[in-house]
This record gives C-alpha cells, structure tokens and sequence, in this order.
C-alpha cells in the first residue's frame, strides 16, 4: 500500500469500534445464545476508542535521533469479537483532533516528504483455519491528504499475525481487549493486497493489480469529511445478496462481491430477509508513519461508532 495508506494497522476490520456494553445492548434483541441481532434497537451498537502512537518515546534512540530499530510505520488493525460477522454495517469515525497529530514533514527512512495517519474500517474479514492468516478488505481514509481529505479501497489476503512488542504502548485505549494484531515495521505495505480502481461510471472495482504504486487515493466525496467535529462516515450494506456496496457520507464509492454466504438454510439467522447474503467479520484500522525525534511522527485517538440501525448478521454468544 501506499506510505502514507499503508497505515498502521490498530485494530484489524479485518473494519471499527469499542463495545458499547455489548451484553446489555445483545440482550435487548436476543434471548438465546447464537442469535441473530435484529437491528432494531436504537443507538450506537459500539463506540469503540483507539489510540495509535507513532511518537511514543520508546521509537526512538535519544543518541541518533532517529526511529527504531528501523521502523517508520506503525500500524495496528483489531477485530470485534471473533464470534461476530456482519453482513451490512454503518459506522461514523470520528478522530479527536485535539489528541491526534494526523501528519508529519519528515517520516524516517522513506524518501517522502510527508506522512500522514489513517484510519480505516476493515469488512468481510476472515482468519485462516490455522489463525495464521487474515483476508479482509479495507476503507482507509487520511484526513490531511489532500484539500479535503483521501481514501483509498484494497483487499488484503494472507497477512500474517504477528505481534507488537509494544502492544499495550502502540494501543494506548483497551490495550487488553485484544483480538488485536500490530507492528512496527519498515514495509511500506502490511503485505499482498488487491486494488479498487474506478469503471467507466466511477464505481471502484476490485481489480487484479498487485502492484505497490501510490497512485490509488482518491478524493473524498464532497462534504463527507467534517473537519470540525473530525467525522467521517461509512457504510456497507447488500441490497442484493452477496455484493457488498461501500457508501462514504452517504454517496455510493465501491462494490465488491462477498465470497462467505449466510447459508439459505442456515437456523442461525432470526432475520430471514438475510439468508443467501455476504457475512465477514468487522475490524478498525489505524496507521502511523514515525518521523524522528526532532520532527516525531503522527498520532491518532478515535473513535469507531457502529449504527445498531444498520448493522446486520451481527452474532454473539450471549449466556442464557
């Protein structure tokens, strides 16, 4: 991915949140474990902060001024719950501009001249048999690039899980609640992933370009960022079976073909409108590039808050 995308990875969503009282907000749409949550229910389903640091003390060496040992990205992607999985989900993500330092002049060891932050939602996120490996897709967004801000669509396969040694440091918020994979790392991208590039009507498409070029941030729609309050919202749904459609602000971006099917047979799903649909798991994203100790490098807290309104498919084992 790009340097300044190939963000730090917080959270991986696989896409977004910190558990709103999970069990209480559960219980009020479910009554058995294994059911299906059935969307009804007012309010935000999480909201979720997180904290991505790529100016911790830590990173850097007092005597050379610089990163280390090596790293200049610092990225942490975290799943919610491994026995949750979505078909549709509608997430605000709001970064607190306050706490954050979303760009840096002088990342270390890149021949860029700037780095910035981003956050991002992750869906139609799955872990290989072993728990070696993750495959999802994912909506990362930079608030300072660009005049209003960039985004960018890739779908990640076969990323390894390894793990920050500064885990708790690198996530400040919920260090514990983990489900978390992190690292500190000299590569510009997490790993493999795939491209989204526009059609002919503008629409991006998941293409089969594996390329490592840093041509692929696209301009925010008009509006969609709110630089005042640092709001930014996304949403996936399926208005038909199996093709999941992102939305940012409410203005249609991408489409992508889900490859996990709720089963039409399935017992498990109290809302029978959603058999036959796409269902993945859901994580948040984050990214920091690190500069050095005279020019540190960037900061994000935010939050991830799921509209229970628009989320479906969303399991959790709930004790009777």
């Amino acid at each position: 991915m790009k340097m300044t995308k190939k963000l730090f990875l917080v959270a991986i969503a696989t896409a977004a949140f910190a558990l709103t009282s999970c069990e209480a907000l559960m219980a009020a749409a479910n009554t058995k474990s294994g059911t299906q949550g059935d969307g009804k229910t007012s309010g935000f389903k999480w909201n979720k902060k997180m904290t991505v640091d790529g100016q911790a003390n830590e990173l850097y060496d007092k005597d050379t001024k610089a990163a280390k040992p090596d790293y200049f990205y610092r990225r942490f992607i975290k799943k919610i719950k491994a026995d949750e999985t979505v078909t549709n989900i509608a997430t605000d993500i709001v970064i607190d501009l306050e706490k954050s330092e979303l760009v840096t002049d002088s990342p270390a060891k890149t021949t860029v001249t700037k780095g910035y932050a981003v956050v991002g939602l992750a869906f139609d996120f799955h872990t290989s048999e072993d728990k070696s490996k993750y495959d999802f897709v994912l909506v990362g967004f930079a608030p300072e690039r660009g005049e209003n801000g960039q985004y960018y669509i890739e779908r990640y396969f076969n990323i390894a899980t390894a793990k920050a040694e500064s885990a708790a440091e690198a996530m400040a918020d919920d260090a514990e609640d983990l489900g978390s994979t992190g690292f500190d790392s000299q590569d510009v991208s997490m790993g493999t992933y795939y491209n989204f590039k526009p059609d002919a009507s503008g629409i991006l498409k998941i293409s089969d370009d594996t390329s490592t070029s840093y041509n692929d941030w696209i301009d925010l729609p008009a509006g969609a960022y709110d630089k005042t309050t640092g709001t930014v919202n996304v949403e996936v749904k399926q208005e038909t079976a199996g093709l999941y459609e992102v939305y940012i602000a409410g203005t249609k971006v991408a489409e992508y073909a889900g490859e996990t099917k709720i089963p039409e047979d399935s017992k498990k799903v109290a809302d029978k409108n959603y058999l036959g649909f796409a269902k993945g798991g859901v994580a948040v994203y984050a990214n920091t590039p690190m500069g050095t100790v005279q020019d540190k490098g960037t900061k994000v807290v935010v939050n991830y808050k799921s509209d229970k309104n628009k989320t479906h498919g969303l399991y959790e084992e709930v004790d009777e």
